[in-house]
């Protein structure tokens, strides 16, 4: 068995009556939390042109169990004197076999080994175009896609556009704060599709705690302007150190909520465990990820 990456994805349910709450309180705080960095200095020069980030992971298994996860996040940017554009891309893929069989009588019969399936995927990306009005103000367009089976998405779309502040930006501390409007289209597995307008707030920080150690932080919001309960938060966190000039270890964590989550269909089984039928119900609203991987920096 070999690794380099090793992925943990949970969900976890949160009661409707405290949801609006917690998830405004959780995008309040974490934008707050960063406001006082405005007195940082800008007085560092920081390195133009372009530089790019890979993460990959992979953990395989073979014997008694046979399964693989795969995990890719690509982060290119390219910065000019006033002005900057971002390219993230991410993919998770989980696969894994069937319980082994045996086919034939029980004198003679051939065992059956399954192949290896992907059971299921996530993948998105995102590019974001900055450009400075003056050092501590911009405005920025963004487009946001994904596919998420494990949470029923077949596909969503979101292009978003405002401004925002910077209060820090050099090589090695970058702090964004911003707000703006957005136009969602998504279309659910058992829901179908739906569009909708509304706005969007997020944070990003990119901080050099040592020579070695660099932290990343960042946090999208966006909800409906027409259903207030209708939001989510993409919140990123992970911290990497430096084995080489290009080379790194980075340990992440990043939580996916969405307050309106997609419906399921599951089987309705009686006390023997007959499946007598069928039910639907929603989805749980938040996903976790946990993910150990090997860095290249060019």
């Amino acid at each position: 068995m070999s690794s380099l990456f090793i992925p943990v994805v949970s969900r976890c349910g949160v009661h409707r009556a405290c949801s609006v709450r917690l998830a405004r309180s959780v995008a309040v705080v974490a934008v707050m939390s960063v406001v006082p960095a405005a007195a940082f200095a800008q007085d560092e020069a920081r390195q133009l042109g372009w530089k790019n980030s890979t993460e990959l992971g992979l953990v395989v298994t073979s014997g008694n169990s046979s399964t693989t996860n795969f995990n890719v996040r690509n982060v290119f940017t390219y910065d000019w004197e006033a002005a900057e554009l971002e390219w993230k891309f991410g993919i998770l893929r989980a696969s894994s076999d069937d319980d082994r069989f045996a086919l034939g009588t029980e004198d003679d019969f051939e065992i059956i080994e399954p192949d290896v399936e992907p059971d299921n995927q996530r993948l998105y990306t995102n590019l974001r175009y900055l450009k400075d009005i003056n050092p501590s103000f911009f405005w920025y367009t963004r487009l946001f896609a994904e596919r998420d089976e494990p949470a029923d998405i077949d596909y969503h779309l979101t292009p978003a556009g405002g401004a925002g502040n910077t209060w820090a930006k050099r090589d090695t501390l970058t702090l964004l704060t911003g707000y703006g409007v957005s136009y969602t289209a998504e279309s659910l597995t058992l829901d179908g599709a739906s569009d909708f307008a509304g706005y969007q707030l997020f944070y990003d920080l990119k901080m050099s705690a040592t020579d070695a150690t660099n932290i990343e932080s960042n946090m999208t919001f966006d909800g409906s302007l027409e259903t207030g309960s209708n939001f989510r938060f993409d919140w990123f966190n992970g911290v990497g150190v430096n084995i080489s000039e290009k080379i790194a270890l980075k340990a992440s964590i990043r939580l996916l909520y969405r307050n309106d989550p997609a419906l399921e269909e599951i089987d309705l089984e009686n006390d023997p465990g007959i499946v007598i039928g069928k039910v639907v119900v929603a989805k749980k609203k938040l996903d976790t990820s946990f993910t150990t991987s090997l860095v290249i920096n060019f």
